[in-house]
């Protein structure tokens, strides 16, 4: 999963650009690690409040993972029956065709009865 927050980083961090981060003007401390007093610290450890802020909240899954959370796995979707993973409690449709397809379906059914 460290290998998703990188690959997240290079691609979609604003501030990462040729391998370094432009605010602090060196290596990306997410990807390398960094260092304090003389004393190494791993890339786990470091952290980025622009990371977080603006580029982590776009997938679900690795901000779980980052913040240490569970995923709740193997749920069911109520539209096709795929399992997927998700984070929320609340989702029920595994994507955005599903929910929207039972939400015709619905949406049809309640048309029907008004019509009769």
């Amino acid at each position: 999963m460290e290998k998703d927050i990188k690959q997240l980083v290079t691609k979609s961090c604003a501030n990462f650009i040729d391998g370094k981060c432009i605010l602090l003007d060196r290596e990306c401390p997410l990807l390398v690690g960094g260092e304090y007093r003389g004393k190494k610290i791993a890339a786990s450890d470091c952290s980025c409040t622009y990371f977080e802020k603006d580029v982590l909240p776009s997938n679900k899954t690795v901000e779980a993972f980052y913040y240490g959370k569970e995923t709740v796995l193997n749920k069911s979707c109520k539209g096709c029956g795929k399992g997927f993973n998700s984070v929320s409690n609340r989702s029920a449709y595994c994507s955005d065709i599903c929910r929207k397809s039972a939400r015709k379906k619905t949406f049809i059914k309640a048309n029907q009865k008004r019509a009769k």
